[in-house]
């Protein structure tokens, strides 16, 4: 695919952009967010960031100058009619929550720049690059072919969104591009260090105890192989934690001996019962979430049910048994 042509023959046709990433948003969509604003500016193109939801606090350095906006019932765009969207890391326009109910009957075009497995009939005519270890990876790649050097701020944004998006360089899509794009951004003044620490030791107690409640509910199927836990809107009232530092707890059960699975049942105050799931190996859960209206990657997936809670961790379990029979 010339995922290239595809990006030059819609940036000549728009000269004004909305970017915006999936709901929850993680370190992957954030960063790419700030570094492809950047590029959009340097290239004369007028660019600003719209997300439905707000930026978790411990990834706040990512967006030091709040360059975000995050959207609300009253926000008002003045010539929404001329802009065109930049959907990142997700291959789905709705996916982007509630800001997608606003822009998508005023805004000229969507274009995809993602790498999840899913939304095959997108590929040809947008940028989603399913053996990319990050969406953060993509742009940094976008970077160079342009010529354009990233500030020391876009160059951060996209080193937190590879570490976070590769689990610490560790995960199968994890290449020899990542490292040599990595090792760039730290010739910029990125210091590894200070982003592991932002990102992964820089928990709230009120976290800490939302993990605890999570850990409780923990099951063990399949003789071993597969946990899954639960994340429910009381857990979330009781301990004042932000849903999105739940999600991410989700690994955990990976860690263990003989563990090969793990499901996550979570639910947001207000929101709609979601899974996630993680594997090792071959155990491809993509092919799952994709077949419940989801996508993600083959050790890495989730979709939003149309169930309650009980029924969906119920059909999970029953989809998961494939891989253990």
């Amino acid at each position: 695919m010339d995922y290239f042509a595809n990006l030059k023959k819609y940036l000549d046709a728009h000269d004004n952009f909305i970017i915006s990433t999936h709901e929850s948003p993680d370190p992957d969509g954030l960063g790419a967010e700030i570094a492809f604003k950047e590029l959009l500016q340097k290239i004369g193109k007028q660019a600003i960031i719209i997300n439905s939801d707000p930026t978790p606090s411990k990834f706040s350095f990512i967006d030091p100058d709040n360059e975000i906006i995050i959207f609300n019932e009253n926000i008002k765009i003045d010539n929404i009619n001329n802009f065109a969207v930049f959907v990142l890391d997700t291959n789905d326009f709705d996916n982007i929550g509630k800001a997608y109910h606003y822009l998508k009957d005023s805004i000229q075009d969507v274009f995809i720049i993602d790498h999840h497995e899913g939304g095959t009939d997108k590929i040809k005519s947008n940028f989603i690059k399913v053996e990319a270890s990050s969406t953060s990876e993509i742009i940094g790649n976008i970077l160079q072919h342009f010529g354009v050097i990233p500030s020391f701020k876009a160059a951060q944004a996209l080193y937190a969104g590879i570490v976070f998006d590769t689990g610490c360089f560790k995960y199968p899509k994890t290449s020899p591009v990542t490292f040599v794009l990595a090792a760039q951004l730290v010739t910029l003044g990125v210091r590894p260090y200070e982003i592991y620490q932002q990102i992964y030791e820089n928990n709230s107690l009120e976290v800490f105890r939302l993990r605890a409640l999570m850990l409780s509910t923990m099951e063990v199927h399949y003789g071993g192989k597969l946990i899954l836990m639960k994340l429910t809107p009381d857990m979330l009232k009781e301990t004042n934690a932000p849903f999105s530092e739940g999600e991410v707890n989700i690994n955990l059960p990976l860690s263990i001996q003989g563990v090969v699975a793990s499901v996550l049942i979570k639910q947001d105050i207000g929101g709609p019962v979601k899974v996630s799931m993680r594997t090792k190996g071959d155990l491809d859960v993509a092919e799952i979430a994709i077949a419940n209206g989801g996508g993600g990657h083959k050790n890495a997936a989730g979709f939003k049910s149309l169930y309650d809670f009980e029924t969906t961790r119920l059909k999970v379990l029953e989809e998961m048994s494939r891989f253990f029979k």
